[in-house]
């Protein structure tokens, strides 16, 4: 879902993410003489309006010639963003506690600087979009991801720099309303010390993911007549593990449960590792018929899949899968997502799965079945258009999809961006990304890994691709800005590609596959590539939002300062996005189009 409107040489252009919106500009150049950046007014529903909040503002000198006060420095009234487009999330500044789901309406009006004086708003020159913010869905099909911002400003605003999520390392369960810490905010005009608690930070930082999942848990635990089977890799949430060991005590919950290396025994300081905790409570608490296996592939069991079944008829109706680990890093460190599909053939697909793993000897003949030999291909009214594959394959299986794929890639029309984990694996796929990103100018390349040594940052007059790095930014940052906390875990957890979000057959290949070759022949995993229009808008969102926050981080790291573009510049901040050769008239260009 996308909405466009025009007035007065500004061209606005929304697009429906996962509860949040991508806004698009694009200005004529005749209208740039003193353009200064985009004011930008957010109206939800009947609430009152704000003005979004900017976290680059103007120098000491400039706030102080225009008379802007501190406090008020960040608003886009007087802090305009200078770039052509934004990632607007309602729950980030404005909206913490009781965030508001519907139609949104943008206000964006053109600002401009003479002599260092910013003119006032004229709202003869402001364009309106309305559009539905709320969480994705699409017939019976879910998507949910999340936050993953622990090092952020507004992370930072909320709880400071403790990074903490879980009291510590030996219980599996505790009470997540148990103070975690406090931070100081600004009341009355005066700084106040404010206590938050574990839920407080999980909330915020699980976002829609967590959301989704505790639902389908909830909806599980409502129904005695549904039973839950479930793979799990990392297994160390808190409300996740009670909820399931409920499900146990009720006879209605089976389970597949990783034991490779990292989740069994004890770590070097005697902690018992969560997984052996937790099959240990489900073996004392659990009655039959439920019942847990601990096992692996040829590696790992890496799936993260929950299926909802129907007790009297033993028929699987409900799946989630995607990214996210069911553990703590998982929901409140990891950038990740969720799939939800309410269907029986999708369901039935990942049930036969689950029963064709059921055992160490299954396990090791899983890659000669047809689940896993065989493309699952989707078409069927509230479903996306969708290809799943189930791993682990064998090598000739692997092949032959990893090339469908990749050519793919390579085939970029307008645009491939993706948050991948790792880009080092042997693997055709994430080499085909890198030939985009290096070798095609033509094609908008915009991507993060969580750590990469082969950062690609935005260089004037250079259409080159962008590649930055989830953890190894800058941790204390230049002025005006607050230090904040070192990520603790991976920071980029998605394995997803998008190609052509702007073009005319556009797809996302994501799940829970590293989309590394050796790894899709020893792991229990699913890869799926969806050709739906609307899903392939949300996940390119999701990169875009992901290398926007990381890239500002990167290239900072040694910057003095940072502030908002003032009058006088030899080279005016907009000028790149209107040079042909500059990667920013390619994103220009490309995000206001209507293809799609």
């Amino acid at each position: 879902m996308n909405t466009v409107n025009t007035g007065k040489g500004l061209k606005v252009r929304a697009h429906k993410g996962d509860a949040m919106t991508f806004l698009a500009f694009d200005l004529a150049q005749s209208k740039t003489q003193n353009f200064t950046g985009f004011t930008i007014r957010v109206t939800p529903g009947t609430r009152a309006p704000y003005y979004m909040t900017n976290l680059l503002r103007y120098p000491a000198a400039i706030l102080k010639k225009n008379n802007i006060k501190p406090a008020g420095a960040g608003s886009t009234l007087y802090a305009p963003i200078q770039k052509y487009r934004w990632v607007h999330v309602p729950a980030t500044f404005h909206q913490i506690e009781n965030v508001f789901y519907g139609t949104y309406t943008y206000d964006v009006t053109p600002r401009y600087l003479v002599d260092d004086v910013l003119q006032p708003l004229d709202s003869n020159r402001t364009v309106t979009v309305s559009i539905d913010v709320s969480p994705f869905q699409s017939g019976n099909f879910q998507i949910g991801f999340t936050r993953g911002f622990v090092a952020s400003q507004a992370y930072v605003n909320h709880f400071g720099n403790n990074s903490k999520v879980r009291p510590n390392k030996t219980d599996l369960i505790f009470d997540i309303r148990y103070k975690s810490g406090s931070v100081s905010v600004t009341k009355n005009g005066q700084k106040v010390s404010q206590d938050y608690t574990f839920e407080d930070q999980h909330v915020w930082m699980g976002w829609q993911a967590r959301s989704r999942v505790l639902e389908f848990l909830d909806e599980t635990l409502a129904d005695s007549q549904l039973t839950l089977d479930a793979f799990a890799f990392d297994l160390d949430e808190p409300v996740v593990c009670d909820r399931l060991l409920k499900l146990a005590r009720q006879g209605r919950l089976r389970m597949i449960l990783d034991n490779s290396s990292t989740h069994v025994g004890t770590d070097a300081s005697g902690n018992i590792a969560f997984e052996d905790q937790f099959e240990a409570r489900f073996k004392q608490q659990a009655i039959a018929p439920s019942t847990i296996f601990r096992g692996k592939f040829q590696s790992l069991a890496h799936s993260k899949v929950f299926i909802q079944k129907k007790k009297s008829t033993d028929i699987a109706v409900k799946v989630l899968t995607g990214s996210t680990n069911f553990s703590t890093n998982g929901f409140y460190i990891n950038a990740n997502h969720v799939l939800i599909y309410t269907s029986r053939s999708v369901a039935k697909l990942f049930e036969d799965a689950f029963n064709a793993s059921f055992s160490a000897d299954l396990m090791k003949t899983f890659r000669n079945t047809n689940l896993a030999v065989q493309d699952h291909l989707v078409k069927e009214s509230g479903m996306p258009d969708m290809t799943i594959r189930i791993s682990p394959h064998t090598e000739p299986v692997a092949t032959t999809f990893f090339k469908t794929i990749s050519e793919r890639i390579k085939a970029a029309e307008s645009d491939v961006l993706f948050a991948i984990m790792q880009d080092s694996s042997a693997s055709s796929i994430l080499d085909a990304v890198k030939f985009v990103r290096d070798n095609n100018e033509n094609i908008f390349s915009y991507g993060i890994t969580d750590t990469t040594t082969s950062i690609s940052l935005y260089k004037p007059h250079s259409k080159h691709g962008i590649l930055v790095a989830g953890k190894g930014g800058a941790k204390i940052l230049p002025p005006p800005f607050d230090k904040e906390p070192a990520i603790p875990g991976i920071a980029i957890h998605h394995k997803f590609v998008v190609v052509d979000f702007k073009g005319k057959n556009p797809v996302v290949y994501c799940g829970s596959s590293n989309l590394a070759f050796g790894p899709e022949q020893k792991n229990g995993d699913n890869l799926i590539e969806i050709r739906n229009p609307a899903a392939v808008t949300v996940f390119a969102i999701e990169a875009i939002r992901l290398v926007d926050h990381f890239s500002f981080r990167d290239r900072t790291e040694n910057t003095d300062q940072i502030y908002l573009q003032t009058s006088g510049a030899a080279t005016p901040w907009y000028a790149s996005y209107y040079a042909s050769d500059d990667l920013h008239f390619v994103e220009r260009t490309l995000m206001i189009s209507a293809k799609n």
